[in-house]
């Protein structure tokens, strides 16, 4: 694993309105990960530990009653449990085909978003869109 440069950081939409400070501090946290076809990422219930940015591959993430969709986007983000309570992963997270991630640890990256509240504040706007969007899948109250 290596750590994350700049731009790489710079093109993802979680991370687009940052300046160039704030991405110094993100960029040693983050480590880039080769992952295999049918690796688990996250499972329901466990201990969120590990924040994830999908950078290729497709990923397939499940909930309870049989509730499913798949991320293959560049800069869909799994495990933002990593940074709400109570700290444990809503879904599992299963790679549908081989793919690169950027992995940060959950505690680091708390930290940062605890220790710098103008950093922290531009991240949890954009975790906090992606999590409402997801939520009517999480728990089945979305509308066709």
């Amino acid at each position: 694993m290596m750590s994350t440069d700049i731009q790489t950081l710079k093109s993802l939409d979680l991370f687009a309105d940052l300046n160039f400070g704030e991405l110094e501090q993100i960029a040693p946290l983050m480590h880039l990960m080769k992952v295999a076809e049918g690796e688990v990422l996250t499972r329901k219930g466990e201990p969120a530990r590990t924040f994830f940015i999908i950078l290729s591959g497709n990923f397939m993430l499940s909930f309870k009653k049989e509730r499913s969709f798949t991320l293959h986007n560049k800069g869909n983000i799994i495990g933002w449990s990593t940074v709400v309570t109570p700290f444990r992963y809503t879904g599992t997270a299963v790679a549908l085909t081989d793919g690169l991630v950027l992995s940060m640890p959950g505690q680091e990256f708390l930290r940062l978003i605890q220790s710098d509240s103008a950093l922290g504040d531009k991240i949890m706007r954009k975790i906090n869109k992606i999590v409402s969007e997801r939520m009517p899948y999480v728990t089945g109250t979305w509308r066709d």
